[in-house]
């Protein structure tokens, strides 16, 4: 994969992201402390289910690439980069979810 496609790829999954997050942030009437919290829990739980998908795909492309990549360097490579990507995105998620947990203690 050379740069520009990564670059590309990267730019589509952030604007995926974007549009995800922000109309769960624009309905978000801040009022209280209880609404940061419940604004935080759909941030954590969207972010959560986004890069599990997006991992889960990655594993499965991967395991293409290397099915048929038959001996050849530069496939093993991109599907080993892209299993890679797999396991930094589960991390993120969990990432996610751990954060929330510390913040909603510092809230509460």
């Amino acid at each position: 994969m050379n740069k520009l496609t990564k670059t590309a790829s990267f730019l589509i999954l952030s604007g995926l992201i974007t549009l995800l997050i922000v109309p769960i942030i624009s309905y978000a009437a801040v009022e209280s402390m209880n609404d940061v919290i419940r604004v935080l829990n759909n941030i954590v739980s969207w972010t959560y289910i986004i890069f599990f998908i997006v991992a889960t795909f990655f594993i499965l492309i991967a395991a293409f690439n290397f099915l048929t990549a038959r001996e050849n360097p530069e496939k093993i490579k991109t599907a080993k980069d892209q299993l890679l990507y797999a396991a930094i995105a589960i991390a993120i998620a969990l990432m996610s979810s751990g954060i929330k947990a510390i913040v909603l203690d510092i809230l509460s």
